[in-house]
């Protein structure tokens, strides 16, 4: 049981910290985007159906966290985590290098996507000339946060395994 929290546990605690303490924590005035990485991260090791409803979950509550209209995070989220479901499969080497790549173009295909729709969805925040800057700059913040997150759970895969 206590192994099905973690999965949502991790979503809500990222949501969490991106609508409080990481909002202010800018590099030049960009942040990381802690709910997408923690999505991505989700989504590498849940089943597809699961991964899903996570991302249509936290869509919904980034939404409600950003006072928008309801729906578009759902719907992107939700299909961002069947992306990655798709794309990254069990056969492609998921060395802690290659995850973080994919954390890359994953975050990188949300904020453009983001940034192409968001002039329909009420309150947009991102403007048109700036999506493209926000998309390159928050995927290698992402990138950089989750680098040593997967180096270090892989070192703890493989010491559980007796690997080391």
């Amino acid at each position: 049981m206590a192994k099905k929290l973690i999965a949502p546990g991790l979503l809500l605690a990222a949501l969490l910290l991106q609508y409080g303490p990481v909002q202010h924590l800018t590099v030049f005035s960009f942040t990381a985007n802690l709910c997408v990485l923690a999505l991505i991260g989700v989504s590498f090791f849940t089943p597809s159906a699961r991964a899903a409803f996570y991302g249509a979950a936290l869509g919904l509550l980034m939404d409600g966290a950003a006072g928008r209209g309801f729906g578009f995070q759902m719907l992107l989220c939700m299909y961002l985590a069947v992306a990655v479901k798709i794309f990254v499969s069990e056969k492609i080497n998921n060395s802690p290098a290659f995850m973080a790549m994919y954390v890359w173009l994953f975050t990188f295909v949300y904020y453009i996507v983001y940034g192409l729709f968001s002039g329909a969805v009420p309150g947009g925040t991102v403007p048109v000339g700036r999506w493209l800057l926000t998309a390159a700059v928050t995927a290698a913040i992402n990138m950089a946060v989750s680098l040593p997150v997967f180096w270090a759970a892989e070192r703890l895969m493989r010491r559980r395994a007796g690997g080391e």
